[in-house]
């Protein structure tokens, strides 16, 4: 098992690269909080070099790639800040390292959120005339939350996780309306048969999943990729939900901050008080 940190082997080993490979093991210490979050693709452009240079650098220091090797820097990076949060905050426990697990999820969703596809999610809602939300087990109850946050806004919506409901709901759906679909892994079973109904009716299709490279992903016209665990690579399991919610509120803040969507709302709260004010009477 390796015990030397990943910037140490790499300054051990820098005077061994090539020219080349040197410029990348120099990038890499000087950004390292950076590098973490990169593709191959982004490191070869920022140390202006090719593709192949950096997976040889990585494998001249022990690495198989470059996904190993951000990988461990990745988990270094985090137990580094971790440490610091507790020398920042004496007397720290175990809650204050779970909550900074948290902080550290929503940094990583904020790093790396696709903010053109929110935007295209928020404008597809804006136009609807109906949202139906489906997901299934665990999932279901973002979209119940979600559901009556677009209803105190005046967008009208379905939302189930129950198969046999949401799927006869997209099967009366009508052309305009969209078909909004959370599931972590996008693998969901009954979750992908609603988005392939929908798909063979000609609805507009969004996501909302951890997995770019997922069923439900390639069924969808717009995706909103959030993971809550960016150093791993793998499909995991988790009951962690707090990307994907924090997913939902981005797209319902703003919602709330569209003009348009305001005036839907403040038209629905008059006419809930002139029908309650008609039933008093």
């Amino acid at each position: 098992m390796r015990t030397q940190s990943v910037t140490d082997l790499i300054q051990e080993r820098r005077d061994s690269l090539s020219p080349t490979e040197q410029k990348i093991a120099d990038y890499i210490l000087k950004n390292t909080s950076q590098v973490v979050h990169f593709t191959v693709k982004d490191l070869a452009s920022a140390s202006d070099v090719s593709e192949a240079t950096v997976i040889r650098m990585c494998q001249h220091i022990g690495f198989s790639g470059f996904w190993p090797l951000r990988t461990a820097l990745t988990a270094e990076v985090a137990k580094y800040q971790l440490e610091a949060e507790r020398k920042a905050a004496p007397g720290g426990d175990m809650a204050l390292d779970i909550l900074s697990q948290f902080c550290s999820m929503i940094e990583n969703l904020k790093r790396n959120l696709n903010y053109d596809e929110v935007n295209a999610v928020v404008e597809l809602i804006k136009q609807s005339d109906t949202v139906h939300l489906i997901a299934a087990g665990n999932t279901t109850p973002l979209i119940e939350h979600m559901g009556f946050r677009l209803g105190r806004l005046g967008v009208r919506n379905t939302f189930s996780g129950v198969d046999s409901y949401f799927l006869n709901q997209i099967n009366l759906a009508e052309k305009n309306d969209l078909v909004l679909a959370v599931s972590q892994s996008g693998a969901s079973k009954s979750v992908i048969d609603g988005a392939a109904l929908a798909k063979s009716k000609n609805l507009k299709i969004a996501a909302i999943t951890a997995y770019k490279s997922s069923a439900l992903a390639a069924l969808a016209d717009h995706v909103i990729i959030c993971k809550g665990d960016y150093s791993r690579f793998d499909i995991y399991v988790t009951y962690n939900h707090l990307a994907e919610m924090a997913a939902i509120e981005l797209i319902v803040a703003l919602l709330e901050r569209s003009e348009a969507v305001q005036k839907r709302a403040e038209e629905m709260n008059t006419l809930n008080l002139e029908i309650i004010s008609d039933v008093k009477q």
